[in-house]
């Protein structure tokens, strides 16, 4: 090799250092510019999801929360307050679906009772396992003209678990598994897997009541 070519390929890969270092500044200057408004989007999908499941709250409870475990999966739950009271507890966890992970939010009255279910994120079969999880009005040529309804939208699988309550050593399980819970044909696994998360939050909720009430009450605001 010649001298000219060792020139050649030291300069060549000095280049490509330089350039991927230029590129690496400008990934991370524009990751820093994107992630405020990112954070800031996330936050407001969330805040708009717990009011469709928490009574009315004044608080932020996206900040007010708390980590839990419960069979090797993570449950945060977060406290929506009102006039300085804790009046309800929402919990979001995640467990793996026919074709992807699963995530729930889950609204609790404070005596353990469910208040909704709403699926957050899902990227399940179009016409089937999607069917479980989104919850829509429905246009029929009677309202069609009619303004939406306000409120959480109706999906007749999800409103099943509204009122429940966990039981220790009862678990929620869909009928084809000998449980109680109706399931939907076609999109048996999507319903086990809801049924399950959902069970699992709210058992994890019966077991840990007093230490979640405890910790996202407001000060001077505690409940029993």
């Amino acid at each position: 090799m010649s001298l000219k070519n060792t020139e050649n390929f030291f300069v060549l890969g000095l280049f490509l250092a330089v350039l991927g270092l230029i590129s690496a500044v400008l990934l991370a200057v524009f990751s820093d510019m994107v992630s405020e408004p990112i954070a800031a989007a996330e936050l407001r999908t969330t805040n708009e999801a717990l009011k469709q499941i928490l009574p009315a709250f004044d608080n932020q409870p996206s900040e007010d929360k708390i980590v839990l475990k419960q069979d090797d999966m993570e449950i945060t739950f977060m406290g929506a307050a009102k006039d300085g009271k804790l009046v309800a507890v929402a919990a979001s966890g995640e467990r793996k679906g026919y074709a992807a992970p699963i995530q729930a939010l889950i609204g609790f009255d404070l005596d353990g009772k469910i208040r909704a279910v709403l699926i957050t994120k899902q990227n399940e079969t179009p016409g089937l396992g999607a069917n479980v999880c989104h919850r829509q009005f429905k246009k029929t040529i009677f309202n069609l003209f009619e303004k939406r309804p306000e409120g959480l939208a109706p999906n007749s699988f999800l409103d099943q678990f509204n009122g429940k309550s966990a039981v220790k050593g009862k678990n929620w399980k869909v009928r084809k598994d000998g449980g109680r819970i109706d399931y939907v044909s076609g999109a048996t696994i999507t319903s086990r897997t809801i049924t399950e998360l959902a069970d699992a939050v709210a058992q994890c909720f019966l077991a840990n009541r007093a230490e979640i009430i405890a910790k996202l009450s407001p000060a001077g605001g505690n409940e029993k």
